[in-house]
């Protein structure tokens, strides 16, 4: 129970570490577009229970990585290791860096990681065009489970959006599991 304690505040200190903004956090008004995004892992082995008789399978929202609670299985799974999700930043920016962030600790096993994004492309959308392009990375789980990588096309203008691309995963067959998504920018001038 000390370990656990002592995990949770690593990782909170890890986290703080990340000193730009997010606007990528649905608590400021970031959202994921639903028609744009891969459909969510159906866990058919968990179900939603009604009056003691399972009646829908588990499924996680994509959603889960606009928000700062990262703990072991809170992330957004979804089929196979190629996805997108399509996200609605909460202001208009000309963004600079991602973090991409992976559960951390001593909790953390095997599937965790071999389910973790690792090759990864990010556009930057304005509202009804097309996307522009702004890098491919690739994210070291096994070894740093907070990373950031600098965007490296400059936009003439403000997006709206920011499409992520999971292009392979570290080896799960069956789904990837993205925790969060952080998108940084200058801060906003008035």
């Amino acid at each position: 129970a000390v370990q656990e304690i002592i995990d949770q505040v690593l990782e909170k200190l890890e986290e703080s570490q990340v000193l730009m903004t997010d606007y990528a956090l649905k608590s400021s008004g970031a959202a994921v577009i639903p028609e744009y995004t891969s459909p969510s892992f159906r866990n058919t082995g968990d179900k939603v229970i009604l009056y003691s008789l399972p009646v829908l399978d588990y499924v996680r929202s994509p959603e889960l990585i606009l928000e700062k609670e990262n703990h072991l299985g809170n992330c957004w799974p979804f089929h196979g290791s190629q996805g997108q999700v399509l996200i609605k930043v909460s202001v208009p920016i000309i963004p600079r860096a991602v973090t991409m962030d992976h559960v951390s600790g001593t909790t953390v096993h095997g599937d965790s990681i071999s389910s973790a994004p690792k090759d990864f492309a990010v556009y930057g959308v304005m509202e009804e065009q097309e996307e522009q392009f702004l890098g491919q990375f690739v994210f070291l789980a096994p070894l740093d489970p907070i990373q950031t990588f600098q965007l490296k096309n400059e936009l003439s203008g403000f997006v709206n959006y920011i499409l992520l691309q999971v292009l392979s995963n570290w080896g799960h067959l069956d789904y990837t599991c993205v925790y969060r998504l952080r998108v940084h920018s200058d801060p906003p001038s008035d």
